[in-house]
C-alpha cells in the first residue's frame, strides 16, 4: 500500500513563471512587492502539505500575481486611470470581533458609500460599470454562489453577496497583508513592522481603477490590520477618517483565536498549530496591533478618529449612525434609513446561530488578557 508523501510547496520564481504563462503578460509594475512573496512562500514551506492543500495555496498566490498582471496591463492601455483622486476614504478599523464588519455593512446600505465587493477585487479588470454590473458575469457568479451556499459560516462572519468585503486582496496584491488565516508566524512577526509605503501606494492603484467607471468615490474601507501600519496608511491617504470600534479584548481574543482555529482547520485540514499555541500567538499579536494603535494616538492625536463601541453600535445602531455621519458633516436620507433598518432585520442577534468558544479552552483566562490590555482596557473604559 502506497502512502501519500507531504507536498514541497512551489518556489516563488516558479510561482511567478506560472502566472506569467497564465496570463500571457510579465509586467507586475512597481517594485516592492517580491520580498513580502518570497518571506510567505519560506514560511509556509516549513508545514508538510497534502496535494489538495498544497494546490490551493499554490493556487491562491498565482491567482494573485496573475490578477496583479491583468491590473497593470489594465492601467498601461489607461494610465489616465491614475490622474484620480481617492478623496477622504474612511477607513473602520480597531481589533477584530469588535463589530468592524458589522459597522461597516450597515453604514455600506447607504448608497452614497463605496465600498469593495468580492467579485470585484478577486477579479478587478475591466473595472466595473455602473451602467452594466447588474449583468457582469463576476456579479450574477458571486449571486449563485452564495445562493447555493446560503448562510454558511454567517455565525463566525457576516457576509452578503454584493455587500462589502475587508481589503485584504487590495494589500495581498502587494504581498503585505497579514495573512492571519495561514499558520506564517515567521512571515506575520516580520509584517507587523515592515515598511507598507509601497502596499497602501498600490492600494490607491486599485481603488482608482474600480472607481474609475463606478461612482459613487466616497470610500468605506474596512480591516483591523491597518491597526499596524496607520503612519504609511495616512501617509498616503492624509485626509483619512478612521472609526475605531472598541470591545472587551477579553472577549475579542478568544473569539479571534476560534475563528482562526477553524480557518486553519478548513483549510489545511489536521491543525497546524495547537490551541494553546494559537491563543499564545493571538493574544501577542493583538496586544502588539493595539500598542501601535495607542502609539499613534499618542503622535499624532485624535482628531481624525471617530470612536464607537461595541456595545453601543448594538444597543443604538441609529445613534452610531448619527456619531458618524455628524462628524463627516453627512446626512441620512430616508431611502439609507430603510436599508439599514431591513440589514438589521436580516443580521439581528441570533439570525446565523451562535459562534461558542472560552478562553481557557486556548490556554487564556480574562485576567491575564485584561492584563495585557491594561492600558487600551482603561483609555476607552472597556
Amino acid at each position: 500500500m502506497s502512502v501519500a508523501l507531504p507536498m514541497t510547496l512551489a518556489s516563488a520564481d516558479t510561482l511567478i513563471g506560472r502566472a506569467q504563462d497564465r496570463t500571457g503578460l510579465s509586467d507586475f509594475g512597481p517594485d516592492g512587492w517580491r520580498e513580502g512573496l518570497t518571506r510567505l512562500v519560506a514560511a509556509m514551506s516549513v508545514h508538510d502539505f497534502n496535494e489538495a492543500a498544497r494546490n490551493r495555496v499554490e493556487g491562491r498566490l498565482i491567482d494573485v500575481l496573475a490578477t496583479r498582471l491583468k491590473i497593470e496591463d489594465w492601467l498601461a492601455r489607461h494610465p489616465e486611470l491614475l490622474e484620480q483622486e481617492v478623496k477622504r476614504p474612511v477607513f473602520v478599523i480597531g481589533l477584530p470581533r469588535t463589530a468592524t464588519t458589522a459597522l461597516q455593512a450597515f453604514l455600506a446600505t447607504d448608497p452614497q458609500w463605496r465600498y469593495l465587493r468580492g467579485w470585484e477585487v478577486a477579479d478587478p479588470t475591466p473595472p466595473p460599470d455602473i451602467a452594466t454590473e447588474q449583468s457582469d458575469p463576476r456579479w450574477l457568479a458571486e449571486r449563485a454562489r452564495s445562493h447555493d451556499s446560503g448562510d454558511l459560516g454567517q455565525n463566525l462572519h457576516i457576509q452578503e453577496a454584493g455587500g462589502p468585503v475587508d481589503d485584504a486582496a487590495l494589500l495581498r496584491f502587494d504581498f503585505r497583508n497579514q495573512e492571519l488565516a495561514w499558520p506564517v508566524e515567521p512571515y506575520q512577526r516580520w509584517w507587523r513592522d515592515c515598511d507598507l509605503s509601497t502596499t497602501y501606494a498600490y492600494h490607491a492603484r486599485v481603488l482608482k481603477l474600480l472607481q474609475s467607471k463606478r461612482p459613487p468615490d466616497r470610500w468605506l474601507v474596512k480591516a483591523p490590520w491597518h491597526n499596524f501600519h496607520l503612519d504609511d496608511l495616512v501617509g498616503q491617504y492624509p485626509d483619512a477618517v478612521l472609526v475605531m470600534c472598541h470591545r472587551d479584548p477579553a472577549k475579542v481574543v478568544p473569539s479571534v483565536c476560534s475563528l482562526l482555529k477553524t480557518l486553519h482547520k478548513g483549510a489545511f485540514g489536521d491543525a497546524v498549530m495547537t490551541p494553546e499555541a494559537i491563543g499564545a500567538f493571538v493574544l501577542e499579536h493583538l496586544s502588539i496591533s493595539i500598542g501601535k494603535v495607542m502609539a499613534f494616538r499618542r503622535k499624532h492625536g485624535d482628531d481624525r478618529f471617530i470612536d464607537v463601541s461595541h456595545a453601543g453600535f448594538n444597543n443604538d445602531p441609529f445613534g452610531t449612525v448619527d456619531q458618524v455621519y455628524g462628524r463627516l458633516g453627512l446626512s441620512l436620507s430616508d431611502t439609507a434609513r430603510g436599508g439599514m433598518e431591513a440589514w438589521l432585520e436580516r443580521n439581528r442577534k441570533g439570525a446565523h446561530g451562535e459562534h461558542r468558544y472560552t478562553a481557557e479552552e486556548f490556554g487564556l483566562t480574562t485576567a491575564r488578557i485584561r492584563e495585557k490590555f491594561a492600558e487600551y482596557v482603561e483609555r476607552f473604559q472597556l
